[in-house]
């Protein structure tokens, strides 16, 4: 029995669909569009305050994280555009902005508290959901690198793991509106928090069931892994200890 390049036989997922660059640039626009209009609306709203200044390490933490996702828009450009090439050589830039994302993140978010004498206890224990944004996303985007070879587990695994890193825009836009709503407890917290995330997340699931009746293996342990992670940060956020631990390691537990 013959059977295409593009899918092997059985039900092996097919590595290519002709709606997968529409998809992907989708995905892409969508991040991008959460994680400036967040940022944006941020930036206003502080300095309406008076409040727009940030320490070295803040501005260190957005130039690596907007480094990314310009890499990951120009790299989807030059993939669509067939310069595979160049493609591959540029995506080598992520041995280095990975690492600088692994510890620039939690690095700024620590630094934003330190800095504050005054921040609420709400906002100490938020270091839970910044943590795991950074421990849900690298691994993901690290072992899309790995996989780089295999293009339906590679794009899957990139996408998912900036993905895990739209939770900061998302939360700007509506969290505060979400948590009116809906009050305070887990899932509450879970829903107002990652909604975005997880809307994304879904979407790309959909688009595989829909296009070709399965999910991909790499997506499917993405999701998983991602969804612990933001289980992590909502039960650590509930926790005493967690709160009494991060006021000791930031100055706040006099």
């Amino acid at each position: 029995m013959h059977v295409s390049n593009n899918v092997s036989a059985g039900t092996a997922f097919a590595a290519r669909h002709r709606h997968d660059r529409t998809m992907i640039a989708a995905a892409v626009l969508a991040v991008w569009m959460a994680i400036v209009t967040g940022f944006g609306l941020d930036l206003v709203q502080r300095a309406h305050d008076g409040h727009l200044s940030f320490p070295a390490i803040v501005h260190l933490h957005a130039l690596a994280y907007g480094a990314w996702l310009l890499l990951l828009a120009v790299q989807v450009g030059l993939a669509r555009t067939r310069r595979v090439a160049m493609h591959r050589r540029l995506g080598l830039a992520a041995l280095l902005l990975l690492p600088l994302m692994l510890v620039l993140g939690p690095a700024a978010a620590i630094s934003q508290v330190v800095t504050n004498p005054y921040m609420p206890d709400r906002w100490i224990a938020w270091l839970s959901v910044q943590f795991t944004n950074v421990s849900a996303s690298v691994p993901l985007l690290a072992a899309g690198l790995l996989m780089r070879r295999d293009a339906a587990a590679h794009k899957r695994l990139m996408l998912m793991g900036t993905i895990a890193v739209t939770e900061p825009g998302f939360s700007r836009i509506w969290e505060p509106a979400l948590v009116a709503l809906w009050g305070e407890g887990y899932l509450p917290f879970y829903f107002s928090t990652y909604v975005g995330t997880l809307l994304l997340m879904l979407a790309l699931g959909v688009y595989d069931l829909a296009t070709r009746r399965r999910l991909h293996r790499a997506y499917a342990m993405a999701a998983l892994w991602i969804v612990a992670n933001e289980a992590l940060a909502t039960w650590l956020f509930h926790q005493p200890s967690w709160l009494r631990g991060m006021k000791a390691m930031t100055g706040h537990g006099g």
